[in-house]
């Protein structure tokens, strides 16, 4: 009888095989959301650079100046990173079930390294502006060091809670590649 058990136990269970319309509708809602997270983005990152060109200009210091402007480089750089990276195409329209499910397959697994590597191409773009800009406003105003102490550990606890929440959003990705059928 445990043998009859364990038989019966030990079987693959096979879900039913996901229709041609189920992967459309994920691969659109996966573009949908790309598109808006980047978006986001795009306004954030546009807001960010107006406000360290302002920076660049008034700074009172050189050493500020160009930390604002490596700054706005390190965001440049991530917009086009997240342009090139980033963004999902749309499902081709005669893709047939099985390479509609591999396209769809590849599009999820570039968004998931995208935010597992975030590290890399959106947060440490930043540093060397922010870190120069930081230095450069203790020299020029030594009263507020402690404030930019403070402000700097701020931004280094911000920068790995949006790693953390980036690795969640890659684990839920992987979770729907996982999902996904094998062999359509």
């Amino acid at each position: 009888m445990s043998d009859l058990q364990s038989l019966w136990q030990s079987q693959s269970q096979q879900e039913p095989p996901m229709s041609i319309e189920e992967i459309r509708t994920r691969a659109s809602r996966l573009e949908h959301i790309v598109s808006r997270r980047n978006l986001r983005e795009y306004i954030a990152g546009a807001i960010g650079i107006v406000g360290f060109l302002r920076l660049m200009w008034i700074g009172p210091t050189t050493t500020i100046r160009v930390g604002a402007a490596l700054t706005i480089a390190g965001g440049v750089f991530v917009l086009y990173l997240l342009r090139k990276w980033g963004s999902a195409n749309p499902l081709p329209e005669d893709l047939g079930l099985t390479s509609a499910v591999d396209f769809h397959r590849a599009q999820l697994e570039r968004q998931r390294d995208l935010l597992r590597n975030v590290w890399s191409w959106y947060l440490m773009p930043f540093v060397p502006g922010l870190a120069v800009t930081q230095v450069g406003i203790a020299m020029a105003h030594p009263e507020r060091t402690q404030r930019l102490v403070a402000l700097g550990i701020g931004v280094c606890l911000m920068m790995v809670a949006v790693a953390a929440v980036n690795r969640y959003g890659a684990a839920r990705i992987q979770k729907r590649i996982d999902s996904l059928p094998s062999n359509p």
